[in-house]
């Protein structure tokens, strides 16, 4: 990605002598103490020579000062420069340190000025105006383009540093986003190796009792991992979808647990058109089950509500004797899955009776 810089803009370039040129001439002015003139020359030779001088000093300057970042040119940092450039490159940017280029380049500049500026008055006094004896003259007028030349190189050098920085920010956010993109799709392809094994356990058993439930059964697994599948290639889907899709689930679930498992929700429509990652909900109820004691005595009830403009889930709070509840709900991978869309993540609360998650959501604005 590339910025342009001062030395680098074509109407800047043309139109930025004007005003230097101006400003020269009424400083040659100020220090001759003969500012009154002002009004009788404007449109004098004397303005146009400045004019022109300026025009011929940046132009070269701009021409000294792309040399200068040519041969030695502004490196981002160690990091990025030890991966973007090879052995010779970064040998030939290591005598230039990037902390000198603030004085070394304007005190170029000035030198550069003065080569240039000192003929082309010396010219100007002795060919044009015929006089001798104008070394007053030429003092004053290589100080002033002097400054003008150190100013010009310090704003190219700022200029460049800036343009540096939003190149080194945007390196930075594309390679969050790289990274962000991996968390989504790591999220997106795990598959529950233990739900798996125990549905296939489950199946075994049935097949063997009644054909029509173990094919009922198939067909729900089969959709839990269709999903899963379908999920790799959308980033967000409806929250509609998402408890649909869950329906699967909760049947392999309550196979298991003889219907112990209890789904309910009080979403409004709004709500339930908002986005959310594909694999939430099936996550949470997962994680709910794995970490909770669930029996046709004790069941489980998850419940899905709206509390202040935020999607609710709560579930039973009755802990396995096995696990430290507070450290165990496994969701890493879930939390940064939804850092690719925002800084929000799931919010998790433990009490003596619920587990409550905040989910964020996301609201898609057609164009």
């Amino acid at each position: 990605m590339k910025k342009k810089t001062l030395t680098q803009n074509k109407w800047l370039r043309f139109l930025l002598p004007i005003p230097v040129g101006f400003t020269v001439y009424v400083l040659i002015l100020l220090i001759f103490d003969s500012l009154q003139q002002l009004t009788d020359n404007f449109f004098s030779q004397e303005v146009m020579i400045t004019v022109l001088l300026s025009f011929i000093l940046l132009e070269t300057q701009r021409l000294f000062l792309h040399l200068i970042d040519k041969r030695y040119p502004l490196k981002l940092n160690h990091a990025i420069i030890e991966k973007a450039s090879d052995e010779s490159s970064a040998e030939s940017t290591a005598p230039f340190s990037q902390s000198l280029r603030i004085f070394i380049i304007p005190l170029a500049s000035l030198l550069f000025s003065l080569l240039i500026i000192t003929p082309l008055v010396w010219a100007y006094f002795s060919f044009l105006l015929e006089l001798v004896g104008f070394s007053t003259e030429l003092i004053v007028f290589n100080a002033v383009f002097g400054i003008v030349a150190i100013i010009f190189s310090m704003i190219h050098v700022s200029s460049s540093f800036l343009a540096v920085h939003k190149q080194i920010h945007y390196i930075r956010e594309k390679e969050l986003r790289k990274n962000l993109e991996h968390d989504l799709e790591k999220f997106k392809l795990q598959i529950n190796p233990d739900l798996l094994y125990e549905s296939l356990e489950n199946l075994i058993s049935i097949v063997h009792t009644d054909t029509k439930a173990a094919d009922k059964y198939i067909d729900h697994l089969s959709r839990i991992y269709r999903y899963t599948l379908d999920a790799r290639k959308i980033e967000l889907v409806s929250l509609e979808q998402e408890i649909a899709q869950s329906a699967s689930l909760l049947y392999v679930l309550n196979l298991k647990h003889q219907g112990a498992v209890h789904f309910t929700h009080s979403l409004p429509e709004e709500l339930l058109m908002q986005q959310v990652v594909p694999g939430t909900l099936p996550t949470l109820i997962q994680e709910s089950v794995n970490h909770t004691i669930v029996n046709t005595l004790q069941p489980i009830e998850i419940h899905l509500q709206a509390e202040e403009d935020q999607l609710k889930y709560i579930c039973t709070n009755n802990p396995k004797i096995n696990f430290e509840h507070d450290q165990e709900w496994q969701l890493s991978l879930l939390n940064k899955a939804y850092q690719f869309f925002s800084e929000q993540k799931l919010d998790v609360h433990f009490n003596q009776s619920t587990i409550q998650v905040s989910i964020p959501t996301f609201e898609i604005e057609e164009e």
